[in-house]
């Protein structure tokens, strides 16, 4: 039984250790701020990246690549790493794990709408209903009757998102 369900164990894994680094990253970030936990962050994977590095290719430091390549990785490393973690984890702070987890899974959605918009890319009716279910859960999770409320508001700040 475990072996024809490899997929699935893998993915509930996946799941779990996702939920756990979250929450983790939020509880840091909330005690020290999300500046300093990214920073600590950065260092913690430079050094297991350097250490992997020394030992798979011999070299701590990637000396050996061309400019092209340091030009690429650094504006690479400082959109995504640093900037994009940093705003990832004051999220955290402002609303919280979950509800950055939630607009964080709107990623895929979003990018086969713009892959249709921009690029002209096709998607055949089982997707387009596909992409608008799931995006639609997605919204009405991220809006919410409050107390008493009729309508559905954002109980949360946009600043956060």
């Amino acid at each position: 039984m475990i072996q024809a369900h490899y997929g699935e164990f893998a993915a509930l894994l996946v799941a779990l250790f996702w939920t756990i680094t979250a929450l983790s990253f939020e509880f840091a970030s909330i005690r020290v701020g999300s500046l300093a936990v990214n920073i600590i962050r950065l260092v913690i994977g430079f050094l297991f990246l350097s250490t992997f590095t020394l030992f798979h290719r011999g070299l701590f430091f990637p000396s050996d690549a061309g400019m092209q390549n340091w030009i690429w990785l650094s504006l690479s490393g400082l959109i995504g790493f640093v900037m994009g973690d940093y705003f990832l984890f004051h999220s955290y702070v402002i609303v919280g794990s979950w509800f950055s987890m939630l607009v964080m899974t709107l990623a895929p959605a979003l990018a086969a709408l713009f892959g249709w918009i921009i690029l002209g890319e096709t998607m055949d009716i089982k997707n387009t209903t596909a992409l608008l279910l799931t995006m639609g859960g997605i919204v009405l999770a991220m809006f919410g009757k409050g107390n008493g409320q009729e309508k559905l508001t954002l109980n949360k700040p946009v600043r956060g998102i």
